[in-house]
């Protein structure tokens, strides 16, 4: 992952470099804010469960309604049946951090962004594609263990889920400009992925003592935890464990921060005659 990411952020560069030699209607910028999670161990958003998110990300405005944004980001996801009464006997819970790369549309609802300013603010949605990694975890007895490898779920080698992911990022924002160069905004976008199992929860329980035999004793103390409620695990090979119909979210809310390469043109001319206009 970690040399995907460095191809990634060389590319980053090259479109950066491109985009100086162009002049016209790039911007560089950063968000800061929270992420989310909703799926079998959250199925409402629990505010205890938010978590940090940040990125990097660049804008090209082909004009003043449309804009193209490609961005690298990172989102830190948790989960735990203790948030929800009646979920409490199943007892799973999770974490997971989240790297991201968005491809992502950009639709200004009122004239904004591109060389001649007409308004100083506008909302927008936001549309794209995104490919995800992540590798949900569990604590236990104060040590951390990724879930995938233990097959919580029976899973033999071939049913494994990936931890590569596609993803669709949707959501709006509100954009403001500082000055003729500085742009700052917030943003609510979803992400609808194509995986129930950014908890490692989907389907049903195994036969724990099948899952105890190939794959240890720690396979099988994590895929039924309602031992540690009711002092015995109670599920029978075939009980639900989750629903395989009802597909994972992750949710990134932030504030953004973007440098235009090139400054809207006529702002001290024309900045009183569009301003709110």
């Amino acid at each position: 992952m970690i040399k995907i990411l460095k191809h990634i952020l060389l590319g980053f560069a090259l479109l950066m470099t491109a985009g100086i030699a162009g002049a016209q209607n790039w911007e560089f910028g950063g968000m800061l804010g929270a992420s989310n999670y909703h799926g079998d161990l959250a199925y409402n958003i629990v505010p205890a469960e938010t978590n940090l998110a940040g990125g990097i990300h660049i804008r090209y405005n082909f004009n003043p309604y449309w804009s193209y944004r490609p961005s690298i980001s990172y989102a830190s996801i948790s989960g735990s049946d203790a948030n929800f009464a009646e979920n409490r006997l199943r007892n799973l819970s999770f974490q997971s951090d989240i790297w991201e790369i968005n491809n992502a549309l950009e639709f200004n609802f009122v004239p904004f962004g591109s060389r001649i300013l007409s308004k100083n603010f506008s909302s927008y949605a936001t549309l794209g594609l995104a490919l995800f990694y992540h590798n949900p975890k569990a604590v236990f007895e104060n040590e951390t263990y990724a879930l995938r490898n233990l097959t919580t779920e029976g899973q033999d080698n071939k049913s494994r889920y990936g931890l590569l992911q596609l993803a669709i990022p949707f959501g709006a924002g509100v954009k403001y400009n500082i000055n003729k160069n500085l742009v700052v905004g917030f943003e609510v976008a979803w992400r609808k992925t194509f995986t129930d199992y950014l908890d490692d929860v989907s389907t049903t329980y195994p036969d724990l003592d099948d899952l105890r035999d190939s794959r240890g004793d720690l396979a099988a103390n994590l895929s039924d935890r309602s031992w540690e409620v009711e002092g015995t695990q109670l599920s029978v090979a075939g009980d639900e464990r989750g629903d395989p119909a009802m597909k994972d979210f992750y949710i990134i809310t932030g504030f953004t921060l973007a440098y235009r390469l090139t400054p809207i043109a006529c702002w001290p001319k024309y900045k009183r005659e569009f301003r709110f206009k």
